[in-house]
């Protein structure tokens, strides 16, 4: 039963993993670039949320409808966000040296933190939402309601990111660019703009998963770098540029942490998690449902 139990959790929180790693793999897939202040993205939606609710209720306490009506405002506020950020910084290094690239994402990141602790201090916060009985009870397992809450949201926002690629011009627009700016170029399509949408939305996702984060985790300037981490191992797990590799990876991640706490101490998550990448590296280099490269 502490298995089953320690599994449950691990899908639950893995789902929030995993709605902010398909941004991440968004960004890398198209943007060709490993963006080191995608994590920052989800601390701002985080705190979005918070000052939204804040300023509906007085503090940051309400009910899930008066919650989840903060989600719209994270995801406009970070698009806005992260297609200025394209548009004035990113846009100046991509096809240049991969390590200025991370300089400059890494730069962002900090400069970012650095605002955030001058804005709202360093002191964690936390949304609190009220229910009326916190967790569920079946079967023998103990489920938190706003973790369930929380993953259907990470859920419906990876799947709405999946459509939204899949079945509207904009996001056939962008699996060309994707696939080959020149090309896509020639047909009429705006890159530049094309890329600065697709960070908007990459950090668009990030912000509204970090809105649900903020319900069930303290939230602080500086605790971006870990989601930043994870999701670059997500990443990997799934195969670069793969939203469904990032769900599948975000799971497995979620899973793996969750029953390494459980049975051997929360000190090893990180160092099982990164001995899992490599062992996955060697066995599959291009991911559970990444492609193998054209010669």
């Amino acid at each position: 039963m502490a298995f089953t139990q320690f599994v449950v959790n691990g899908l639950l929180i893995g789902a929030i993993f995993a709605g902010v790693a398909v941004g991440f793999a968004l960004i890398w897939g198209v943007v060709d670039i490993i963006n080191l202040a995608h994590g920052d993205m989800v601390m701002l939606g985080g705190y979005t949320s918070y000052w939204a609710l804040s300023l509906i209720t007085g503090n940051a306490e309400g009910s899930p409808l008066l919650f989840l009506a903060t989600i719209p405002a994270a995801i406009a506020v970070l698009y806005v966000v992260g297609y200025v950020l394209q548009r004035t910084l990113v846009s100046r290094v991509i096809g240049t040296d991969i390590f200025l690239t991370l300089l400059v994402t890494f730069g962002i990141s900090i400069a970012i933190q650095q605002l955030a602790i001058q804005a709202w201090s360093a002191n964690p916060r936390s949304i609190q939402v009220g229910f009326a009985d916190p967790s569920i009870n079946a079967a023998g397992l103990v489920i938190p309601k706003m973790k369930l809450v929380a993953f259907v949201g990470a859920l419906v926002l990876t799947a709405a990111l999946y459509l939204f690629l899949q079945k509207t011009r904009t996001g056939r627009a962008i699996r060309a660019v994707s696939q080959n700016p020149e090309a896509a170029a020639l047909v009429g399509i705006d890159v530049e703009h094309t890329r600065a949408v697709t960070f908007g939305i990459s950090s668009a996702i990030a912000g509204g998963v970090g809105a649900f984060i903020a319900t069930i985790l303290n939230i602080q300037p500086q605790m971006g770098l870990i989601y930043t981490l994870k999701s670059f191992v997500i990443v990997v797990f799934g195969g670069v540029g793969s939203i469904p590799g990032a769900l599948a990876g975000g799971l497995l991640l979620g899973t793996v942490e969750e029953l390494t706490a459980g049975f051997v101490s929360s000190q090893w998550t990180l160092a099982v998690s990164f001995t899992l990448l490599i062992v996955l590296l060697v066995v599959k280099p291009n991911g559970l449902f990444g492609q193998e490269a054209e010669r």
